[in-house]
């Protein structure tokens, strides 16, 4: 720690042997510094407070009735977008800083001094602003602040009614479209009920309560059907019977044949006992036999089947009945295929309702919301041309300037003695600075520790200089010059301290240099 110590003192012996750097560098650098500090031009600000009133009596009275905006989001949003382009060139426009622009260089240049310079913040208080310029011509200031001022008024009440009656047109504007969609929607749905007239909601649970009835139906007149046909085939069988019964009754009929017949086939059976068929009496005994059986069989052909069961009561009943029964099953037949094709029609119908209530479903949810839409838009757009009847008779912000801007009338910048003390401070840090740099480049050794640490011999005395050498009286001539340099550069940085706190002067003296400059070197 002592060395280190040591080590500091060195550094600061090594510097304060070459203060003359610091003398230099002082004296160099502070009188162009003050100068152009002194010759830096005056700023001036001007500067205008605004209070804008957002609370309106209206706004609880017309709650829900008209379209009501947030007037503070929209202050804020006027605030952010005050120093856009098109407000900075109407700024410029209303101070003719665009004609006193020669070039389009120049005019960019306006704009972006506007949009750098100008300046608008919250004062601290609920919707307080400040708005403030600063620039080098007093009136120009004023001037700028006041267009500044203007604009952002204007614009905040202009785009409150702009932004009403945009929001009139694009209502208007969606009202004839979904007008146009809500009639069309109409015409679709109405097209459809016609078309699916039986198809309509409900009528499904009546198709299948047809359905069921016809299925009920059908299974009676099945039975019937089955019923009838058991009593028909019984009633056939019962006449087939009969009719056989009265073919077997035909042949049980006895003729005047029958005797001649069997008296005939008795002799044939005596001949063919005693004689051989070849017998001529036993060939003639058959030839009358056959003649006789021949003759039988055509008289009992004249007697029919169907005239022996005319005079048979049974069977004529059995045939009624069988007439009956054969059309009762012609007609339960009809009967069920009218209700299996009723069926089937009915089925098919079934099937198709779900898709046409689907459909029908689509087609009213359309229509529904369509129709949902167009009157939210009618009473938005009732609502719109309440609020533009307010706007127009009212404004939702009322501005009122607390602060009007004013020409200043003293500057308010640069600070121009914090830049003289700054060149000050930085002069002395850079001579300090070279002349730490040049005692290291060529050390003087100046203690008996600096002579052993540079030639690393010991030290075995020290010899005091002497009036005689000239060296006190040298170092002392030196020290006088030093301190007489200082005090003089503390007076010139006080006559530039005073110049600089008196304005009136300091303009006087630096329109006297510039008019010397001018006449001489221009």
């Amino acid at each position: 720690m002592q060395e280190m110590f040591e080590q500091i003192i060195g550094y600061l012996r090594g510097v304060w042997l070459k203060r003359r750097y610091i003398l230099i560098v002082v004296w160099v650098v502070c009188p162009i510094g003050w100068a152009m500090v002194t010759m830096l031009p005056s700023q001036f600000t001007s500067e205008a407070r605004i209070h804008a009133d957002t609370r309106s009596i209206l706004q609880p009275l017309l709650r829900g009735l008209a379209i009501q905006t947030d007037p503070t989001k929209e202050l804020e949003l006027m605030v952010k977008t005050l120093l856009s382009r098109s407000n900075l060139e109407t700024i410029a426009r209303n101070v003719d800083a665009d004609v006193r622009a020669r070039n389009s260089q120049q005019y960019e240049q306006v704009i972006k001094n506007l949009g750098s310079n100008i300046q608008i913040h919250s004062a601290g208080r609920e919707n307080l602003y400040t708005i403030s310029y600063s620039g080098s011509d007093p009136i120009y200031v004023k001037n700028v602040v006041q267009a500044a001022l203007n604009v952002f008024v204007e614009n905040t009440l202009s785009e409150q009614r702009l932004d009403t009656d945009n929001a009139s047109k694009i209502i208007t504007t969606q009202i004839e479209d979904y007008e146009s969609r809500l009639i069309d929607a109409e015409q679709k749905l109405a097209e459809f009920k016609r078309e699916y007239f039986n198809f309509m909601p409900g009528s499904g649970n009546g198709y299948r309560q047809q359905l069921e009835q016809n299925k009920g139906a059908l299974e009676t007149a099945q039975l019937q059907l089955k019923e009838t046909k058991t009593r028909f085939d019984s009633v056939r069988s019962q006449m087939l019977k009969e009719e056989q019964r009265a073919k077997r009754d035909i042949s049980k009929i006895r003729t005047e044949y029958d005797d001649r017949i069997e008296s005939l086939q008795q002799r044939l059976d005596d001949l063919l006992f005693r004689y051989t068929d070849k017998h001529p009496d036993v060939i003639e005994t058959r030839r009358q036999l056959k003649e006789l059986q021949d003759v039988k069989d055509a008289k009992l052909s004249s007697f029919t089947a169907d005239e022996a069961l005319k005079n048979n009561l049974i069977y004529q009943d059995l045939k009624m009945n069988y007439g009956q029964l054969e059309n009762e099953v012609a007609s339960l037949n009809t009967r069920v295929e009218q209700y299996k094709s009723r069926i089937n029609e009915l089925q098919a119908s079934l099937d198709k309702v779900p898709d046409v209530e689907a459909k029908l479903t689509a087609l009213t949810r359309n229509y529904d919301i369509t129709k949902d839409k167009y009157e939210q838009l009618l009473s938005r757009k009732e609502s719109a041309l309440i609020s533009k009847s307010v706007d127009n008779s009212s404004d939702d912000i009322k501005f009122r300037i607390i602060d009007p801007p004013r020409v200043p009338d003293k500057p308010s910048g640069p600070p121009r003695v914090m830049l003289l003390v700054a060149v000050l401070i930085f002069s002395l840090g850079a001579g300090g600075g070279i002349s730490f740099l040049f005692s290291q480049i060529s050390p003087v050794i100046s203690s008996s520790r600096d002579l052993v640490q540079s030639l690393e011999l010991p030290v075995l005395g020290i010899v005091s200089a002497t009036e005689v050498s000239g060296l006190i009286k040298w170092e002392k001539r030196k020290m006088r010059v030093f301190i007489f340099s200082n005090i003089l550069l503390l007076g010139l940085f006080a006559a530039f301290l005073a110049m600089n706190m008196m304005p009136p002067l300091r303009e006087e003296l630096v329109q006297s240099f510039n008019t010397i400059v001018r006449d001489r070197f221009i």
